[in-house]
């Protein structure tokens, strides 16, 4: 019995896994904020193949992009978009709303969130700014860092 318990969650762990690549793809809608940070991963650049998101506090995906490099520097570059209030639908943020920062890695299938100094992973102060920078995340400077210590979810197979 063990055993099959053993299979059935690795077959639904591996379905999760295979639609999370899949979840990566917000809705554009012409309310947006840009953010823009420099993305490391356990205190090295983040590999430019990964994918870095944004989602509500739903898990909607409300941004997403591929990270890329500059030189030696890897940096994450979306935009976050807002709800569209002339449809039925919820497409994305809403003025205020909190979102999250995940980072998909390709190769391990790994997703990691990002947690801020405090230990919380909710960020705050979304708002529509016609596509220019959140202010937070507005400096090319700035660094986003992600560990893989944290994995948001259980697409991994490193055993952490």
């Amino acid at each position: 019995m063990k055993l099959h318990l053993t299979a059935f969650l690795l077959i639904v762990q591996s379905m999760a896994c295979a639609q999370t690549a899949q979840a990566w793809n917000p809705t554009p809608t012409a309310h947006s904020a840009a953010l823009v940070a420099q993305v490391l991963l356990d205190g090295l650049w983040a590999p430019s193949d990964a994918r870095m998101g944004a989602f509500d506090e739903s898990g909607r995906c409300v941004g997403a992009a591929n990270l890329f490099s500059k030189g030696a520097v890897t940096y994450g570059a979306l935009h976050l978009y807002g709800d569209d209030p002339a449809t039925p639908a919820v497409e994305g943020l809403t003025e205020g709303e909190r979102f999250s920062l995940r980072l998909l890695l390709p190769k391990s299938g790994e997703t990691l969130t990002w947690y801020g100094p405090d230990g919380g992973v909710l960020l705050s102060g979304w708002t529509d700014l016609g596509g220019a920078r959140l202010p937070g995340f507005a400096d090319p400077n700035g660094v986003v860092a992600f560990h893989t210590g944290f994995i948001s979810s259980t697409c991994h197979s490193s055993g952490r």
